[in-house]
């Protein structure tokens, strides 16, 4: 009798293993701390759904290689997470599971527009899932703007007007630490002046349109704001030592800098010293505006895969990763450079439980995070992957234009030409 009970159970036990749930994760998070936090997520899902997750750390730069590799073998992964330029790759040669992704994002009924609208399909569904982002934006100085009685630096206008009226350079203060140099963030900063303007160097068809009025605009007021600026070709560094130290009361940052105000240790290790108001201090511009509200940022994606057998396992496992405290526990790996996508736990108590976060309170978070409601780049546009764009942003000619401006004191038509036909040269248009 003894030996029939334990055939019986060995072939329970045989059978319920085989008819586990399996389903693959390809992650960019290849960090070994982050891997671990993910696996540890990946074992509570399986004690609570009965579905093992295979996770697989997948370099970003190695994605678009893998995955056709991947698909010639039949070894596609059931959900990917990744940043938008990838995803929306994949999206577009019909590799992801739009339904299901729209479905998630209904569901939720409070994912981030902007957030939501950049992985758009162009049909009114959405290629993936917004996971996570990091938003750029105004960090200000409020106390000094409220001892002038200035506003908020949204508009064009109230962020000229506090960059003249802060600008003390004989005390070592500048209104503002405007990127000159002819690199990645001098076109970041840039993306967000030009798209408050409406101003995009390419139009869905491939027009170049660097000469555009509202372009040559975007270059003016931006060459003006550079009058006020600390002199140089000051790069993303000077900006943040900058605004840490007080020698500028506006800059243009992602949220990546808030362990820098919030945290002594990183703050000392930025300028050897520590300023404790500085965070009630600080203000954020979550979106500029001049003749349309705009703000520049990076979503991270997750997307299920199309050809997946396991579709109800891997929709159960994107609304797992990004409910309560399982998507807290994933943000938290980069407090300020990963915001959750979700209205909800941006006001979520135990978002703030970290302590980074919890220098700025709730009501600061969500003003913070509600830059996503903006969130464009030149890049994707109406559900359309502009991928000139990335030529474009590769030759730096956003970056050179902007130094080349300052450096040899071109008018914004000249600056606006220069780029034009440099963007011609290397589209071969």
């Amino acid at each position: 009798m003894k030996k029939v009970l334990v055939m019986i159970l060995l072939v329970i036990l045989v059978a319920s293993v085989a008819f586990t749930a399996k389903i693959t994760f390809w992650t960019t998070e290849v960090e070994s701390n982050r891997l671990q936090r993910i696996r540890t997520l990946a074992t509570l899902f399986k004690i609570k759904y009965g579905v093992e997750v295979e996770v697989v750390p997948v370099e970003e730069n190695d994605l678009l290689r893998q995955i056709p590799i991947a698909k010639a073998s039949g070894t596609l992964p059931d959900v990917v997470e990744a940043g938008i330029e990838p995803i929306l790759l994949l999206g577009s040669e019909g590799l992801l599971a739009e339904k299901l992704a729209t479905d998630i994002i209904d569901e939720f009924g409070d994912v981030y527009t902007g957030a939501s609208r950049l992985l758009s399909n162009g049909k009114g569904g959405f290629y993936a899932v917004p996971f996570h982002a990091w938003v750029q934006g105004i960090w200000y100085r409020k106390d000094m703007f409220e001892a002038k009685g200035l506003d908020a630096p949204i508009t064009w206008d109230n962020i000229l007007k506090a960059a003249k009226e802060l600008h003390d350079p004989d005390n070592g203060v500048y209104g503002i630490i405007l990127p000159k140099k002819a690199d990645a963030y001098a076109e970041q900063v840039f993306t967000e002046v030009a798209l408050a303007n409406g101003a995009r160097p390419l139009d869905l068809n491939g027009n170049i349109m660097f000469n555009t009025p509202e372009m040559i605009e975007a270059f003016r007021f931006y060459k003006e704001l550079g009058k006020y600026s600390k002199p140089g070709f000051t790069t993303v560094l000077d900006a943040l030592k900058g605004y840490l130290s007080g020698e500028a009361p506006m800059i243009f940052y992602s949220t990546y800098i808030m362990d820098d105000i919030a945290v002594e240790e990183v703050q000392r290790g930025r300028i050897n010293k520590f300023n404790p108001q500085l965070v009630e201090n600080t203000g954020f511009a979550n979106y500029m505006i001049n003749t349309k509200p705009s703000s520049y940022g990076q979503v991270v994606a997750l997307g299920i895969l199309a050809g997946t057998k396991n579709r109800i396992e891997a929709k159960q496992f994107v609304k797992f990763l990004m409910t309560g405290s399982n998507y807290i526990y994933w943000l938290h790996m980069a407090p300020g450079g990963m915001n959750p996508t979700r209205k909800s736990v941006a006001a979520d108590p135990k978002f703030l439980e970290n302590p980074v976060l919890e220098r700025y309170g709730s009501e600061k978070i969500q003003e913070i995070i509600s830059a996503l409601e903006n969130i464009e780049r030149f890049d994707f546009f109406e559900g359309h992957v502009l991928t000139d764009m990335s030529k474009i942003s590769g030759a730096f000619i956003i970056g050179k234009a902007i130094n080349y401006m300052f450096a040899n004191d071109w008018t914004p038509e000249e600056t606006a030409e220069w780029a034009q036909k440099e963007a011609e040269k290397i589209l071969g248009k």
